[in-house]
């Protein structure tokens, strides 16, 4: 099948959207120019080509920071409304975290990384950093790794083999058969736990959801200081944990009776 020709400015405006919506701070003109290579006149003109059409706007005057707008939120916002399950799981993330008094995240899978879509935190003692859209490692976070446990081993052998596994902590796994051996445990417990592997004073504890054909398509994830949790906090968070990815399951159709399968 013939590729279809890229069209550059279409690609440059791109581009430039992805790397503010990655970036934890507003970016310079420099800052943007030096991330691609780009030449500083034809970026500007660029830049203020998306502010005239209110996707982006500059966040500081004195020191010429650019960010993303209200607009681009609310165009990421409506992807992830279409998506459905954020919409069928928010009052179950809600509850949850009602229960435990720790954040709940809602996550999906995009080109093996784990996708921040939702989060509810109103009733959290302690607010995790993450912030809605951002990507995390799939194989250290409790978000991610409840979810790729439901993967088959070949998938997961598949998406684990196009990234360098680094290594965020001195808890991490950073190999593919360190990161199989831990997916086993996570079927046989039913839910995942990051122990320190994403962040050392995080401990995260989290299930996956699977729609009407049996498709794991979302997770959730408990995230607690490490210090807080007890091993009789542990046995609540995680039966919590597991009985709210069941119940947004059964929202979507799942008739499934586990979570998770066991070879």
């Amino acid at each position: 099948m013939a590729i279809s020709k890229e069209n550059k400015s279409a690609a440059r405006v791109v581009d430039l959207l992805i790397l503010m919506a990655r970036s934890n701070n507003h970016l310079t003109l420099n800052e943007i120019c030096q991330a691609h290579s780009w030449p500083k006149s034809s970026t500007f003109e660029l830049i203020q080509t998306l502010i005239n059409k209110g996707l982006i706007e500059m966040k500081d005057e004195r020191l010429k920071t650019y960010g993303l707008s209200l607009l681009a939120f609310e165009i990421g916002s409506a992807y992830i409304s279409s998506l459905g399950v954020t919409d069928q799981a928010r009052p179950y993330i809600q509850e949850l975290n009602k229960q435990t008094g720790s954040t709940v995240f809602l996550g999906i899978e995009d080109n093996g990384e784990i996708v921040y879509l939702d989060k509810a935190e109103n009733h959290s003692f302690m607010r995790p950093t993450a912030k809605l859209g951002s990507r995390r490692y799939i194989y250290t976070t409790g978000l991610g790794k409840a979810l790729l446990a439901a993967y088959p081993d070949e998938k997961i052998s598949n998406i684990l083999s196009k990234k360098e596994l680094l290594r965020k902590t001195e808890f991490s796994k950073t190999t593919i058969e360190e990161v199989l051996e831990d997916m086993r445990e996570i079927r046989m417990r039913g839910y995942s736990i990051d122990n320190r592997e994403d962040n050392k004073e995080m401990y995260c504890i989290g299930a996956a959801i699977y729609d009407q054909w049996s498709n794991p398509v979302a997770s959730i994830s408990v995230t607690s200081l490490y210090n807080t949790m007890t091993e009789d906090r542990k046995i609540v968070v995680s039966k919590a944990v597991v009985d709210t990815a069941m119940q947004i399951s059964r929202k979507l159709g799942y008739t499934g009776s586990k979570l998770y399968m066991i070879d």
